[in-house]
């Protein structure tokens, strides 16, 4: 049971890992000393649920591209297994699934970082 993603899972997996690594910076800045300052979008907390977003929407989009190859060549060929057919539309949930738990540990994350913000920010006084 072999299941392929090619590059288009890679770059799923390194959104995967930027989301962690961005995650790993803003705890230690929103809860160390320094505490969460105001800061442009794609340098603050909320590019974490972006990126998660977005590595959703990517993988139900490489689903959709695969699965419009696999009809193409499904049509070319005269004789198909079903077997085969199953075993690739499975494969194509690998992407859409990814992205659905890189998505929920981006919102799990953004929740925690956005709550502690906004708690920091209403100690200082400052208007969101």
């Amino acid at each position: 049971m072999q299941m392929m993603g090619g590059p288009f899972l890679y770059f799923q997996v390194l959104l995967l890992i930027l989301i962690l690594i961005l995650g790993v910076l803003k705890f230690i800045r929103y809860f160390g000393n320094g505490g969460p300052v105001l800061l442009p979008f794609h340098r603050s907390h909320h590019s974490i649920l972006f990126l998660g977003i977005f590595s959703f929407v990517w993988g139900t989009f490489t689903q959709l591209v695969g699965i419009v190859i696999a009809l193409n060549e499904i049509i070319k060929a005269a004789d198909i297994s079903p077997a085969l057919v199953i075993m690739g539309l499975r494969n194509s949930f690998v992407s859409p699934v990814i992205g659905f738990g890189t998505l929920i540990l981006a919102a799990l994350i953004w929740g925690i970082l956005h709550a502690r913000y906004t708690a920091c920010m209403k100690m200082k006084g400052q208007s969101l």
